[in-house]
């Protein structure tokens, strides 16, 4: 991936050199990242352009044909974007038509985005066939899920080109509670950069300002809990509860991480390294999350998981059949127990 980088930027000091610029994903916000970063560049570039935006997820073949064949009355070069085509909508005469016109674009520039729906779609014949074209004919890139380290890396260029810094934990903090979605992450950190008067990011900041997401809270909630940290543990639930998140949400979400330990500590206990476990248990994205649960699963015994699975299923149980006025009673009740069972 920085070979493409590195390759593509030494394409974009002069970009009409190179008449197609194809990038293919199953991550949305990554294409528009690229195609962000071409447009940018043709648009700065001395000669100018004229623009046509053709949108997915099929855009009409003949449209795209006459507006890169269009020859503008100044003699100004053409930007014909393609943006986010979805093949499985192209037919196959139309995805022909488009791959033999890769190789004869004349003062014009394609820029081509395609989404695929998952790796099973990039790897039919026809989005090879179109791919093996672009590349032939200009640049052609996949572009691949970000990792963790990716994100992180990328909240903290956010920060600085926002005029601010963000410390590593705060930035571990920050895509636990918004997520991989890069639209939001910018979002996050361009309010985070304003609230913080454009200094420094740190942890406490993104605890207090950021978007509160009950799943990330309930994650640092089960996080006090397996460390035995008792008076963090309550504090975070009176966080959540005060957020005026529902008990039964809670609950849920607290059920789904002891639910992943207990599958993570059988595994490790079947020696099965974690991305078996991973596969078999048909997780998808976000490995972060089932390595923490087994670094909190290894503070229980299985049996003690066990107890712990069957204690969050009474207080589902509890939770929607009590008429109890104040149900976060329940909740810290079992919290409670929770923290006991790690003794055991």
């Amino acid at each position: 991936m920085a070979r493409d980088n590195e390759k593509l930027n030494a394409l974009l000091q002069a970009p009409f050199a190179c008449p197609v610029y194809y990038f293919a994903s199953t991550e949305e916000a990554m294409l528009k990242e690229a195609a962000a970063k071409v447009r940018a560049a043709v648009l700065a570039a001395p000669e100018g352009a004229d623009v046509t935006v053709l949108e997915g997820p099929a855009p009409d073949v003949a449209e795209v044909v006459a507006a890169a064949g269009t020859i503008s009355f100044f003699g100004t070069p053409r930007l014909v974007e393609l943006r986010t085509l979805s093949l499985p909508a192209v037919k196959d005469a139309d995805a022909e038509e488009l791959a033999a016109l890769f190789g004869e674009m004349e003062n014009a520039v394609l820029l081509v985005t395609v989404l695929h729906k998952d790796k099973k779609a990039a790897g039919t014949k026809k989005a090879k066939a179109l791919f093996a074209a672009a590349e032939k004919a200009g640049y052609a890139a996949e572009i691949a899920k970000p990792t963790r380290r990716d994100n992180l890396q990328y909240i903290a260029q956010l920060a600085g080109a926002a005029g601010a810094s963000i410390s590593p934990a705060a930035a571990e903090a920050l895509l636990l509670r918004a997520g991989e979605d890069r639209t939001l992450l910018q979002q996050e950190v361009a309010k985070l950069a304003a609230l913080c008067a454009y200094g420094a990011i740190g942890e406490e900041a993104v605890e207090a300002l950021a978007t509160h997401n009950v799943e990330a809270d309930v994650f640092q909630l089960v996080g006090a809990i397996a460390a035995g940290r008792a008076a963090a543990a309550h504090q975070k639930l009176a966080q959540l509860l005060a957020l005026r998140q529902e008990p039964v949400a809670i609950a849920g979400a607290l059920a789904g991480s002891f639910v992943d330990m207990y599958r993570v500590r059988v595994g490790v206990e079947a020696k099965k390294p974690l991305s078996t476990i991973f596969k078999d248990m048909g997780y998808k994205g976000n490995e972060y999350r089932m390595q923490k649960a087994k670094e909190n699963a290894a503070r229980y015994t299985t049996a003690a998981l066990q107890g712990c699975i069957l204690c969050l299923a009474k207080l589902d149980r509890q939770l929607k059949s009590s008429a109890l006025p104040d149900k976060s009673l329940l909740l810290q009740a079992a919290v409670g127990q929770l923290l006991l069972l790690r003794g055991r």
